[in-house]
Protein backbone atom coordinates (compact mmCIF):
# COMPACT_ATOMS: atom_id res chain seq x y z
CA UNK A 1 0.00 0.00 0.00
CA UNK A 2 1.73 3.25 -1.18
CA UNK A 3 0.62 6.35 1.55
CA UNK A 4 2.07 8.93 -1.56
CA UNK A 5 1.69 9.02 -5.68
CA UNK A 6 4.67 8.64 -6.44
CA UNK A 7 8.09 6.20 -6.15
CA UNK A 8 10.90 4.73 -7.66
CA UNK A 9 10.42 3.15 -10.66
CA UNK A 10 10.38 -0.52 -9.69
CA UNK A 11 12.50 -1.62 -13.03
CA UNK A 12 14.93 1.09 -13.21
CA UNK A 13 16.13 3.43 -9.55
CA UNK A 14 17.22 6.31 -11.90
CA UNK A 15 14.02 7.58 -12.30
CA UNK A 16 9.98 7.84 -10.19
CA UNK A 17 6.72 7.23 -11.00
CA UNK A 18 4.04 9.88 -10.50
CA UNK A 19 0.51 8.20 -10.60
CA UNK A 20 -2.83 10.05 -11.11
CA UNK A 21 -6.45 8.50 -11.30
CA UNK A 22 -8.06 11.75 -12.15
CA UNK A 23 -7.68 12.35 -15.71
CA UNK A 24 -7.90 16.31 -15.05
CA UNK A 25 -5.37 15.67 -12.34
CA UNK A 26 -3.01 13.83 -14.36
CA UNK A 27 -3.47 16.59 -17.70
CA UNK A 28 -2.78 19.73 -15.05
CA UNK A 29 0.00 17.76 -14.06
CA UNK A 30 1.42 17.28 -17.57
CA UNK A 31 1.38 21.11 -18.06
CA UNK A 32 3.03 22.08 -15.18
CA UNK A 33 6.05 19.73 -16.40
CA UNK A 34 5.98 20.95 -20.08
CA UNK A 35 5.97 24.50 -18.23
CA UNK A 36 9.46 23.63 -16.17
CA UNK A 37 10.69 22.12 -19.15
CA UNK A 38 11.06 18.79 -17.26
CA UNK A 39 11.41 15.71 -19.55
CA UNK A 40 8.59 12.59 -18.94
CA UNK A 41 7.05 9.44 -20.34
CA UNK A 42 3.63 9.32 -19.84
CA UNK A 43 1.26 6.29 -20.63
CA UNK A 44 -1.98 4.58 -18.96
CA UNK A 45 -1.31 1.66 -16.93
CA UNK A 46 -5.41 -0.14 -15.76
CA UNK A 47 -7.06 2.73 -14.06
CA UNK A 48 -3.88 5.06 -13.41
CA UNK A 49 -2.03 7.49 -15.58
CA UNK A 50 1.63 7.03 -15.06
CA UNK A 51 4.14 9.75 -15.36
CA UNK A 52 8.26 8.67 -15.36
CA UNK A 53 10.38 11.22 -14.65
CA UNK A 54 14.53 11.19 -14.25
CA UNK A 55 16.06 11.60 -10.70
CA UNK A 56 17.49 14.92 -11.09
CA UNK A 57 14.35 16.43 -12.06
CA UNK A 58 12.39 15.08 -8.59
CA UNK A 59 12.83 18.17 -6.71
CA UNK A 60 10.63 20.15 -9.58
CA UNK A 61 8.49 17.31 -10.57
CA UNK A 62 7.30 17.17 -6.60
CA UNK A 63 6.74 20.82 -6.76
CA UNK A 64 4.28 20.72 -9.40
CA UNK A 65 2.71 17.41 -7.84
CA UNK A 66 2.06 19.13 -4.62
CA UNK A 67 0.76 22.43 -6.72
CA UNK A 68 -1.42 20.25 -8.54
CA UNK A 69 -3.02 18.81 -5.62
CA UNK A 70 -3.22 21.93 -3.87
CA UNK A 71 -5.79 23.12 -6.79
CA UNK A 72 -7.86 20.35 -6.65
CA UNK A 73 -7.90 19.52 -2.82
CA UNK A 74 -11.30 20.24 -0.92
CA UNK A 75 -12.37 22.56 1.23
CA UNK A 76 -10.96 21.92 4.69
CA UNK A 77 -14.69 22.30 5.96
CA UNK A 78 -16.55 20.53 3.11
CA UNK A 79 -19.52 21.30 4.35
CA UNK A 80 -21.33 24.25 3.30
CA UNK A 81 -23.55 24.53 6.06
CA UNK A 82 -21.07 24.37 8.51
CA UNK A 83 -18.68 26.98 6.45
CA UNK A 84 -21.30 29.83 6.54
CA UNK A 85 -21.90 28.80 10.50
CA UNK A 86 -18.38 30.10 10.78
CA UNK A 87 -18.24 33.06 8.51
CA UNK A 88 -21.72 33.83 10.35
CA UNK A 89 -20.15 33.73 13.63
CA UNK A 90 -17.21 35.83 12.41
CA UNK A 91 -19.23 38.35 10.87
CA UNK A 92 -21.44 38.67 13.96
CA UNK A 93 -17.96 39.13 16.11
CA UNK A 94 -17.17 41.81 13.66
CA UNK A 95 -20.70 43.61 13.94
CA UNK A 96 -21.19 43.17 17.76
CA UNK A 97 -18.29 45.31 17.87
CA UNK A 98 -19.05 47.77 15.81
CA UNK A 99 -22.16 48.34 17.63
CA UNK A 100 -20.31 48.25 20.86
CA UNK A 101 -18.08 51.12 19.08
CA UNK A 102 -20.88 53.45 18.12
CA UNK A 103 -23.01 52.75 20.87
CA UNK A 104 -20.44 53.47 23.59
CA UNK A 105 -19.26 56.62 21.40
CA UNK A 106 -22.45 57.70 21.75
CA UNK A 107 -23.70 56.78 25.28
CA UNK A 108 -20.12 56.95 26.90
CA UNK A 109 -20.55 57.26 30.36
CA UNK A 110 -23.75 55.31 30.66
CA UNK A 111 -22.19 52.20 28.51
CA UNK A 112 -18.72 52.27 30.27
CA UNK A 113 -20.63 51.59 33.81
CA UNK A 114 -23.20 49.20 32.08
CA UNK A 115 -21.49 47.50 28.83
CA UNK A 116 -21.27 44.00 30.08
CA UNK A 117 -19.62 42.97 26.33
CA UNK A 118 -15.85 43.58 25.56
CA UNK A 119 -13.54 42.45 22.86
CA UNK A 120 -10.16 40.60 23.10
CA UNK A 121 -7.46 40.22 20.91
CA UNK A 122 -3.73 38.73 20.86
CA UNK A 123 -1.51 36.00 20.73
CA UNK A 124 -0.09 32.22 22.42
CA UNK A 125 3.00 30.49 22.19
CA UNK A 126 2.81 26.85 22.58
CA UNK A 127 5.56 25.23 25.44
CA UNK A 128 6.68 21.52 24.45
CA UNK A 129 6.36 20.92 28.34
CA UNK A 130 6.79 17.34 29.52
CA UNK A 131 4.67 17.66 33.03
CA UNK A 132 1.48 18.03 31.23
CA UNK A 133 2.23 15.39 28.09
CA UNK A 134 3.38 18.11 25.44
CA UNK A 135 6.73 15.97 24.79
CA UNK A 136 8.59 14.35 22.65
CA UNK A 137 7.70 10.96 21.20
CA UNK A 138 10.08 8.30 20.15
CA UNK A 139 9.75 4.87 18.47
CA UNK A 140 12.06 2.29 16.10
CA UNK A 141 11.39 -0.72 13.93
CA UNK A 142 13.34 -2.48 11.49
CA UNK A 143 16.32 -0.38 11.60
CA UNK A 144 14.46 2.99 11.72
CA UNK A 145 14.30 4.71 14.73
CA UNK A 146 12.40 8.25 14.64
CA UNK A 147 12.06 10.69 17.22
CA UNK A 148 9.15 13.26 17.17
CA UNK A 149 10.17 16.48 18.74
CA UNK A 150 7.78 19.18 19.38
CA UNK A 151 9.03 22.87 18.87
CA UNK A 152 6.13 24.68 19.69
CA UNK A 153 3.83 26.88 18.17
CA UNK A 154 1.74 29.86 18.20
CA UNK A 155 -1.33 31.15 17.17
CA UNK A 156 -3.56 34.63 16.65
CA UNK A 157 -7.40 35.28 17.38
CA UNK A 158 -9.71 37.39 19.30
CA UNK A 159 -12.56 36.54 21.42
CA UNK A 160 -15.66 38.23 22.96
CA UNK A 161 -16.81 38.36 26.60
CA UNK A 162 -20.02 38.79 27.85
CA UNK A 163 -20.61 39.49 31.69
CA UNK A 164 -22.97 37.54 33.73
CA UNK A 165 -22.47 39.08 37.02
CA UNK A 166 -19.54 40.53 39.11
CA UNK A 167 -18.03 37.34 38.40
CA UNK A 168 -19.12 35.08 36.06
CA UNK A 169 -18.32 35.63 32.58
CA UNK A 170 -18.61 33.48 29.32
CA UNK A 171 -16.72 34.11 26.13
CA UNK A 172 -16.63 33.00 22.65
CA UNK A 173 -14.10 33.14 19.81
CA UNK A 174 -11.93 32.51 16.63
CA UNK A 175 -8.71 31.38 16.58
CA UNK A 176 -5.87 29.91 13.95
CA UNK A 177 -3.05 27.72 15.71
CA UNK A 178 0.02 26.42 14.06
CA UNK A 179 2.17 23.28 15.19
CA UNK A 180 5.89 22.44 14.59
CA UNK A 181 7.44 19.44 15.18
CA UNK A 182 11.34 17.78 14.38
CA UNK A 183 11.59 14.25 13.31
CA UNK A 184 15.07 13.00 13.60
CA UNK A 185 15.21 10.10 11.62
CA UNK A 186 18.47 7.28 12.47
CA UNK A 187 18.29 4.33 9.76
CA UNK A 188 20.84 1.06 10.18
CA UNK A 189 20.48 -0.79 6.53
CA UNK A 190 22.29 -3.64 8.39
CA UNK A 191 20.04 -3.90 11.49
CA UNK A 192 19.47 -7.44 11.31
CA UNK A 193 22.72 -8.61 11.81
CA UNK A 194 24.27 -5.30 13.29
CA UNK A 195 23.16 -3.38 16.17
CA UNK A 196 26.33 -1.34 16.79
CA UNK A 197 25.44 1.46 14.16
CA UNK A 198 28.34 2.14 12.53
CA UNK A 199 26.41 2.34 9.26
CA UNK A 200 23.47 4.62 10.85
CA UNK A 201 22.07 7.31 8.30
CA UNK A 202 20.57 9.91 9.84
CA UNK A 203 18.74 13.35 8.84
CA UNK A 204 15.70 15.70 10.38
CA UNK A 205 12.92 16.80 8.72
CA UNK A 206 10.57 19.65 9.99
CA UNK A 207 6.76 20.00 9.50
CA UNK A 208 3.97 22.20 10.54
CA UNK A 209 0.24 21.70 10.77
CA UNK A 210 -2.66 24.45 11.21
CA UNK A 211 -5.53 24.37 12.40
CA UNK A 212 -8.86 26.57 13.02
CA UNK A 213 -10.37 27.10 16.57
CA UNK A 214 -13.71 28.10 18.17
CA UNK A 215 -13.35 28.22 22.15
CA UNK A 216 -16.39 28.00 24.52
CA UNK A 217 -15.62 29.17 28.19
CA UNK A 218 -17.19 29.56 31.35
CA UNK A 219 -15.05 32.10 33.17
CA UNK A 220 -14.76 32.95 36.83
CA UNK A 221 -13.49 36.12 38.23
CA UNK A 222 -11.58 37.16 41.52
CA UNK A 223 -10.92 40.43 41.95
CA UNK A 224 -6.84 41.20 44.04
CA UNK A 225 -7.78 45.08 43.41
CA UNK A 226 -9.48 48.00 41.71
CA UNK A 227 -6.94 47.32 38.89
CA UNK A 228 -6.16 43.67 38.78
CA UNK A 229 -8.59 40.17 38.63
CA UNK A 230 -7.39 36.93 38.46
CA UNK A 231 -9.29 34.67 36.39
CA UNK A 232 -9.75 30.73 35.48
CA UNK A 233 -12.02 29.67 32.41
CA UNK A 234 -13.02 25.74 31.71
CA UNK A 235 -14.99 24.64 28.70
CA UNK A 236 -14.05 23.29 25.18
CA UNK A 237 -12.69 24.16 21.72
CA UNK A 238 -14.45 23.22 18.26
CA UNK A 239 -11.14 22.55 16.19
CA UNK A 240 -10.96 22.10 12.13
CA UNK A 241 -8.38 20.59 11.38
CA UNK A 242 -6.49 21.39 7.84
CA UNK A 243 -4.56 19.15 5.45
CA UNK A 244 -2.19 16.65 6.14
CA UNK A 245 0.90 17.30 5.74
CA UNK A 246 4.13 15.57 3.96
CA UNK A 247 7.66 16.52 3.41
CA UNK A 248 10.38 14.24 1.92
CA UNK A 249 13.83 14.21 1.02
CA UNK A 250 16.86 11.91 -0.09
CA UNK A 251 20.32 10.88 0.60
CA UNK A 252 23.71 9.81 -1.85
CA UNK A 253 26.17 7.99 0.45
CA UNK A 254 28.93 6.52 -2.00
CA UNK A 255 26.91 4.15 -4.15
CA UNK A 256 23.95 3.69 -1.87
CA UNK A 257 20.95 6.20 -2.54
CA UNK A 258 18.08 6.39 0.23
CA UNK A 259 15.18 8.50 0.40
CA UNK A 260 12.78 8.98 3.21
CA UNK A 261 9.89 11.43 3.92
CA UNK A 262 7.81 12.10 7.33
CA UNK A 263 3.85 12.72 7.18
CA UNK A 264 1.33 14.01 9.87
CA UNK A 265 -2.63 13.19 9.42
CA UNK A 266 -5.41 13.18 11.46
CA UNK A 267 -8.52 10.48 11.80
CA UNK A 268 -11.18 13.31 12.02
CA UNK A 269 -11.48 16.94 10.53
CA UNK A 270 -12.96 18.01 13.51
CA UNK A 271 -11.82 17.42 16.94
CA UNK A 272 -13.31 18.68 20.36
CA UNK A 273 -10.85 18.88 22.86
CA UNK A 274 -11.16 20.03 26.64
CA UNK A 275 -9.67 23.43 27.57
CA UNK A 276 -8.71 25.33 30.45
CA UNK A 277 -7.54 28.68 31.17
CA UNK A 278 -5.90 30.80 34.27
CA UNK A 279 -4.57 33.95 34.05
CA UNK A 280 -3.95 37.70 35.46
CA UNK A 281 -6.05 40.97 33.53
CA UNK A 282 -4.53 44.37 34.47
CA UNK A 283 -7.14 47.45 33.76
CA UNK A 284 -6.21 50.64 32.21
CA UNK A 285 -6.01 53.60 34.62
CA UNK A 286 -9.33 54.70 33.37
CA UNK A 287 -12.30 52.65 31.11
CA UNK A 288 -10.85 54.67 27.95
CA UNK A 289 -7.63 52.31 28.50
CA UNK A 290 -7.20 49.26 27.38
CA UNK A 291 -6.78 45.89 29.77
CA UNK A 292 -3.89 43.48 29.62
CA UNK A 293 -4.38 39.63 29.99
CA UNK A 294 -1.43 37.13 30.52
CA UNK A 295 -2.22 33.33 31.29
CA UNK A 296 -2.19 30.04 30.02
CA UNK A 297 -3.69 27.60 28.24
CA UNK A 298 -4.26 23.96 28.20
CA UNK A 299 -5.72 21.31 26.18
CA UNK A 300 -6.63 17.86 25.84
CA UNK A 301 -8.27 15.67 22.98
CA UNK A 302 -10.64 12.80 24.05
CA UNK A 303 -8.71 10.58 22.15
CA UNK A 304 -5.72 10.64 19.56
CA UNK A 305 -6.71 12.03 16.88
CA UNK A 306 -3.19 13.04 15.20
CA UNK A 307 -1.32 10.36 14.04
CA UNK A 308 2.66 10.33 12.02
CA UNK A 309 4.38 8.25 9.79
CA UNK A 310 8.07 8.05 9.00
CA UNK A 311 9.75 6.27 6.06
CA UNK A 312 12.68 5.44 4.83
CA UNK A 313 13.58 3.29 1.37
CA UNK A 314 16.84 2.53 0.19
CA UNK A 315 17.86 0.93 -2.79
CA UNK A 316 14.83 -1.30 -4.55
CA UNK A 317 14.55 -3.55 -1.54
CA UNK A 318 15.23 -2.01 1.81
CA UNK A 319 12.30 -0.17 3.34
CA UNK A 320 11.08 0.27 7.02
CA UNK A 321 7.98 2.30 8.07
CA UNK A 322 7.58 3.69 12.02
CA UNK A 323 4.35 4.78 12.92
CA UNK A 324 3.31 7.11 16.02
CA UNK A 325 0.51 8.94 17.82
CA UNK A 326 0.98 12.16 18.17
CA UNK A 327 0.24 13.83 21.96
CA UNK A 328 -3.12 14.51 22.61
CA UNK A 329 -1.74 17.60 25.09
CA UNK A 330 -0.60 20.98 24.68
CA UNK A 331 0.37 23.77 26.82
CA UNK A 332 0.75 27.48 25.28
CA UNK A 333 1.32 31.03 27.16
CA UNK A 334 -1.12 33.89 25.92
CA UNK A 335 -1.23 37.24 25.80
CA UNK A 336 -4.41 39.55 25.11
CA UNK A 337 -5.36 42.73 24.79
CA UNK A 338 -8.77 43.82 25.67
CA UNK A 339 -9.93 47.10 23.86
CA UNK A 340 -11.83 49.99 25.43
Amino acid sequence: MRWTNYFIHPGDNRYYVFSFREDDHADDFEQRLKNAQIPFERHRENSEWLFGVARTYFKQALNANHLVYAQYRTKFIPVKGLRNAMLAVTLGAVVLALIGFFSSAANAQRIKADNPWSLSIGGLYMVPLEAVGFEAVAASDEGLSILWNPKGGNGFGARIRRNINDQWSVEIGLETLRMIADWELNYNSDWEVNESGDSFLYDTLRLRSSRYRMPLLGIVRVPINAKTELSAGTGISFDFLLSDVFTADYQQNATIYSEYSVEENRQQRLSVPLRADVGLKIKGKTSDDASFYAGFTYWREWNSNRWGEAQWKQGLLDQSKVRIFLPQSAFAVELRIYLP
